[in-house]
């Protein structure tokens, strides 16, 4: 089980890695103090994991591609501070520690989703550790590198590759490397971190706005809130709001997001500070800024395709063509050829991630990625065809409103607002470009949401992360907003602000208290003695092996099933992970995973045939198999007689291991 203490070392870790790296980055770009420590741990972490995944493509991966990565950005960053000291704007004080302190705190939130939760007779999860199970991941590549091999499928008729983007998990096992942390602490670890580092992006910008302390602190505090769906449930009955809405789904607020994927969440991050930079390009163009917004880009778009690739690939259009407009410093030719030799060099960057996208796509017999389909809003009490015409304006009416009613509201008046403010100086940040510039990305990251759909899996994966960038802007916009109207007592602001926060406050606490306390399951005390399963699976499997077990086992532990034993405790690749790991992972038409899922499922309820167990051997790889006393096979167990395995070991009452064995004379 994860270690607190090691935990804490790989946030110590990763904020001397990302922080140092940052500031030193941001100073060197020009940016004031004030901004640049906001800025840093995003930057620090988008330029360092850029930039040391290819070096640990070439090199191998190890801590010297980690700090190499670190000293190069560091080196960097002094060599051009030293080349340009003038042109920082101290006007706005730097950030305090107590405002340091509250985003740590919050912080802790979405990290405890990721700890277990021990109890009298076992061990419980909150239900967003469903989505950490990509932990497994993590350890693949700190036990073998990168590129990555897919931990979740290795059979022979897909590539070996992982297509899923992938450099967040990276940057975890960056940090599991140096401190020997497992996966699991790591993840818990990075996922802290990416909660610290956008509170922190998102408190800096709110005072940057405002010039208040206090905007800092209503930012954080804004991160934290809920969804008005409970508080209507209570008024109009669940039955009648469940008439008018749809169910709610994965477009939720920060709290949320960063609990369940918080990929997408640093992706927005790197999104967020990529506009900024591209700002700053326009103002100060130079070799350092252009080779920071490719890296800020590669590092957004290997985290998430839809925060990364999509969303920022229409904002980072409109920007260019809204500063292009702005008589940017060397010309609009200059400021246009260096952003389009940033695009070329992310893209470069990204390329071994695309390749793998490529085949992949390939694999599961290409198709659309995104099709256009408005956001579902309204429910069953109207007419369909009347609905979904209605569903194009409820979008920004009612839902927005719904799921983020003072972020969403607040933020979009104060944003207006400071977004009139004339230019600032050309030697400081230019505030009524940077803000523009930081509208554009919102009406992008909402409008993405509003109207584009992703057709890769069973979810609209797109809709849902898409917003993330267009929510923090708005965060810390509204905490500027709610600061002004504070010092200026303006009561009816107030007052609708209470009342929002009064009525969404009850939905960030449940998710807070579910992350704290986890949802209690029948599997709970056997989950907590699998760790003597898997290790004595790495007895008898190699580093390089694929391991077959039950991708239902412990399935009442998580909303959807998948098998959190393997993903936690294997360090070990599956030859099969279940479906809903398999959809992001395995690159396999939906009729063929459907088809292995549940020859998968047959085999472990103990009514595989022959020929099912043959193919686990021959189609699927798996060199060692696990039986459990919770599976069908333990009562009818296909193995024991099977000329492709033999048995290895066994705990009595508990699980059996078998492991490939020689092939049949003429095979």
């Amino acid at each position: 089980m994860p270690s607190l203490s090691l935990i804490a070392l790989c946030i110590a870790t990763g904020l001397v890695l990302w922080m140092a790296s940052g500031f030193a980055l941001a100073r060197a770009l020009a940016f004031d103090r004030a901004i640049a420590l906001p800025l840093a741990p995003v930057l620090g972490w988008a330029v360092q994991n850029a930039l040391a995944l290819p070096l640990s493509l070439l090199a191998g991966f190890s801590p010297v591609a980690t700090v190499g990565a670190v000293a190069l950005i560091c080196a960097a960053g002094f060599l051009s501070v030293r080349q340009d000291e003038s042109g920082n704007d101290h006007r706005i004080p730097p950030l305090t520690l107590w405002v340091c302190l509250a985003a740590a705190v919050m912080a802790a939130g979405p990290a405890l989703a990721v700890l277990p939760k021990f109890t009298g007779d076992g061990v419980a999860v909150a239900p967003a550790l469903f989505d950490h199970a990509k932990i497994a991941l993590i350890d693949q590549i700190v036990r073998e590198g990168v590129p990555p091999v897919n931990p979740v499928y290795g059979g022979a008729e897909a590539p070996a590759g992982v297509a899923y983007y992938y450099l967040w998990q990276f940057g975890a096992a960056q940090l599991a490397q140096l401190t020997g942390a497992t996966g699991w602490e790591a993840d818990a670890a990075a996922s802290w971190l990416t909660a610290f580092s956008t509170l922190l992006l998102m408190a800096g910008l709110a005072r940057h706005f405002s010039g208040s302390s206090l905007a800092s602190f209503l930012a954080i505090g804004l991160s934290g809130l809920g969804s008005l769906r409970p508080v209507l449930a209570a008024t109009v009955g669940e039955a009648t709001l469940e008439r008018w809405l749809q169910p709610a789904t994965g477009l939720a607020g920060w709290l949320f997001q960063t609990s369940w994927s918080p990929h997408h969440v640093q992706a927005a991050g790197c999104v967020m500070v990529a506009v900024m930079i591209m700002v700053r390009l326009a103002g100060r163009p130079g070799a350092l800024t252009t080779v920071t917004l490719a890296l800020l880009a590669a590092a957004a778009y290997q985290c998430s395709i839809w925060v990364g690739g999509v969303v920022f690939a229409l904002a980072a259009a409109g920007c260019a063509l809204f500063l292009a407009r702005s008589r940017p410093a060397g010309g609009v030719g200059t400021f246009l050829l260096l952003g389009g030799i940033a695009a070329v060099v992310a893209l470069a960057i990204a390329s071994p991630l695309l390749v793998e996208q490529y085949r992949s796509a390939g694999a599961r017999g290409g198709g659309r990625l995104i099709a256009i389909d408005p956001f579902e809003v309204l429910g069953p009490a109207l007419p369909q065809l009347l609905g979904r015409v209605l569903d194009v304006p409820a979008y920004w009416l009612v839902l927005l409103v719904v799921e983020f009613p003072l972020v969403y509201l607040a933020g979009a008046i104060t944003l207006a607002r400071i977004a009139a403010r004339p230019v600032g100086p050309p030697d400081g940040l230019p505030d009524g470009l940077l803000v523009r510039a930081l509208a554009i990305l919102t009406a992008a990251s909402l409008g993405t949401g509003w109207l584009l759909v992703s057709t890769t899996g069973v979810n609209n994966d797109l809709g849902w992360r898409a917003v993330l960038p267009g929510l923090m802007v708005l965060t810390a916009a509204a905490g500027a907003g709610l600061a002004h109207c504070m010092e200026r007592r303006a009561a009816v602001p107030l007052v609708l602000a209470m009342a929002a926060t009064t009525a969404t406050l009850p939905d960030g606490l449940r998710l807070a208290a579910e992350n704290l306390t986890g949802k209690p399951s029948s599997s709970a005390a056997a989950f907590a003695r699998s760790p003597a399963l898997w290790q004595a699976v790495r007895r008898h499997a190699p580093p390089d092996a694929r391991v077959a077990s039950n991708p239902a086992l412990f399935a009442d532990m998580t909303p959807w099933p998948v098998n959190l034993s393997w993903a936690l405790f294997a360090d070990r690749r599956s030859c099969f992970a279940g479906n809903e790991l398999a959809i992001a992972f395995a690159p396999l038409s939906s009729e063929r995973r459907a088809a292995i899922a549940d020859q998968f499922r047959r085999v472990f309820a103990g009514d595989g045939t022959p020929d099912d167990i043959e193919a686990l051997a021959r189609t699927h790889r798996c060199d060692v198999v696990v039986v459990t006393i919770f599976d069908g096979a333990w009562s009818h167990d296909p193995f024991a007689a099977s000329p492709f395995y033999r048995f290895a070991e066994a705990e009595l009452g508990l699980w059996r291991i078998y492991v490939a064995g020689p092939r049949k004379t003429g095979d």
